[in-house]
């Protein structure tokens, strides 16, 4: 559905009907030309399918239809929709009896309905049409403010990429200037003290550039991963290491727990130190002078996860919900118990980033204030592309696909987390196509025709169980393996998952152990 213009324009305010019979159309119109509200009867379903491509303010349609032709067109283009919109949607029903009210969850997927009875009245209908265009409006509204959020989002990550490069230059002069001044070995102790804070200060200051730079390249998805097998136990030894002289500088102590097993990853070595490195400043940055911080690192189930606690200020729920968040600080009075609130506020955010580009998951936890904080990231763990020797048997294959290699299309609206996936399949033989949303995802499917298909649940506009159901309809695709890879993990969420036809409901973080055996069928 086209949603593109920017006003509310009379044009945009129109209500579209398609009635059961010319009479019914024609009342209707009568009913709202009275009422001074602009209307435009679609005589048959092409008509409608035509007049969806345009801006609207409400759809009137009979109930029957929607069992036929006309109700597949409106929900095509529903799906279409932008995420701010919801074009209201007015169901003529012959009555309006307890059956009908219940049967209202089969409207679920085209958003706002109302019923109004026929014969119809002329108060009710023209209440209820009314009601739909202050509704329609609000959405107007909501688009504009999105649109302008958008744009001053976009011109402050410009800026932030700016600022970052234009302070750059001064700072390595600085940082020369200090180089030179230690190798002259000034031998005055207040002398000596300056350089100490020279250099403390200048490492600080490029540290936050560092920070802002990455926040703004993944915002604008510039930033990418160098990827190559490595031993996390080793890579959280060098960010201890790393972050000793923080800890130090407010004696804290350091329990580091890596257990015995071996944790191979397939990560960006210089990336999965910055993660860990940002969690342990953020720890001890939010913790007391002389506490204790653990860090535990365990293998499990194909997965590697990390536990970072801390005995400081804690949580509460609305911080734990927003920590996240680009430039989000807790409120004073979370943090009395720290020495210093320093900081962007971008550290965090760019640590979740990092973990999804790794197709892994990280999490905050928190039992309150003043009770401690736990950190823990979910990383898949490294495992070897399969060779033709230990392939599963061929009746537990998919079926059109004879080598190891699948055509895979993974439909996810997570951006760093459906690219550090696709990233990791590809490593592993796959071919892999990504898209963003549902109607991308089936457009993907018609023109790639894939072996499988990955897809998450909680999709924008058509969720993936409507994916699924028009998946399972498309031509050629009969023996089409889908897989669901979601946060969604409730037993109802199985359930509707089977019956959406999806062969396998996976819980995120995914394993990829789990998740080869899932595509080939085991």
């Amino acid at each position: 559905m086209a949603d593109s213009i920017h006003s509310t324009s009379r044009s945009a305010e129109r209500i579209l009907i398609l009635a059961p019979t010319p009479s019914d159309a024609s009342l209707c119109e009568r009913f709202l030309r009275e009422a001074q509200l602009q209307s435009e009867i679609c005589a048959d379903t092409a008509a409608l399918c035509a007049a969806l491509e345009q801006p609207a303010g409400a759809l009137v349609v009979a109930g029957e239809a929607l069992r036929g032709d006309v109700g597949a067109c409106i929900r095509e283009q529903f799906s279409r929709q932008e995420t701010w919109s919801s074009l209201p949607l007015i169901v003529l029903t012959r009555r309006l009896a307890k059956a009908s009210l219940e049967a209202l969850d089969d409207y679920d997927i085209y958003g706002h309905v109302r019923l109004i009875e026929r014969p119809v009245n002329r108060t009710v209908f023209v209440n209820g049409v009314k009601m739909a265009l202050r509704e329609r409006r609000q959405q107007y509204r909501i688009r504009d403010l999105l649109d302008e959020r958008a744009e001053h989002v976009a011109q402050r990550d410009e800026f932030l990429a700016t600022l970052g490069h234009e302070l750059r230059n001064p700072l390595a002069a600085i940082m020369t200037c200090g180089e030179v001044l230690e190798s002259l070995q000034l031998e005055a102790p207040p002398a000596s003290r300056c350089l100490s804070v020279i250099a403390t200060q200048a490492m600080q200051i490029k540290r936050l550039l560092d920070d802002l730079s990455d926040v703004s390249r993944i915002a604008r998805r510039k930033l990418s991963l160098q990827c190559e097998p490595l031993e996390l136990a080793t890579a959280l030894q060098d960010v201890v290491v790393q972050a000793q002289s923080t800890l130090e500088a407010r004696n804290q102590r350091l329990e580091l727990d890596l257990g015995d097993d071996s944790m191979a990853l397939l990560a960006d070595a210089t990336r999965l130190r910055q993660i860990f490195a940002n969690l342990l400043v953020n720890a001890s940055r939010y913790s007391p002078d002389a506490s204790l911080i653990r860090l535990s690192a365990r293998a499990r189930d194909g997965l590697a996860e990390v536990c970072i606690r801390d005995q400081g200020v804690g949580m509460s729920a609305e911080t734990q919900a927003r920590i996240f968040e680009p430039f989000f600080q807790a409120p004073q009075g979370e943090g009395e118990a720290q020495t210093s609130r320093s900081g962007l506020g971008v550290g965090l955010t760019l640590a979740r980033s990092l973990v999804e580009l790794h197709a892994g998951t990280i999490h905050a936890e928190s039992d309150g204030l003043g009770k401690g904080s736990q950190f823990r990231v979910v990383l898949p763990l490294q495992t070897a592309p399969r060779t033709e020797a230990s392939q599963p048997p061929p009746g537990q294959r998919a079926r059109r696909h004879p080598s190891s290699s699948q055509r895979i299309l993974l439909i996810e609206d997570n951006l760093d987390f459906g690219s550090g996936l696709k990233r990791l399949l590809e490593q592993r033989g796959h071919e892999v196509v990504l898209a963003h949303d549902g109607p991308g995802g089936l457009s993907a499917a018609e023109s790639h025709r894939p072996d499988v298909v990955v897809l998450d649940i909680g999709l924008p506009g058509l969720d993936g169980y409507e994916v699924a159901a028009r998946l399972r309809r498309l031509v050629g695709c009969d023996d089409l393996r889908v897989i669901a890879v979601t946060g969604f993990g409730r037993d109802v969420d199985r359930h509707r998952s089977h019956r959406a036809g999806i062969d396998r409901h996976l819980v995120k973080p995914v394993a990829m152990p789990e998740l080869e055996a899932a595509i080939a069928g085991r």
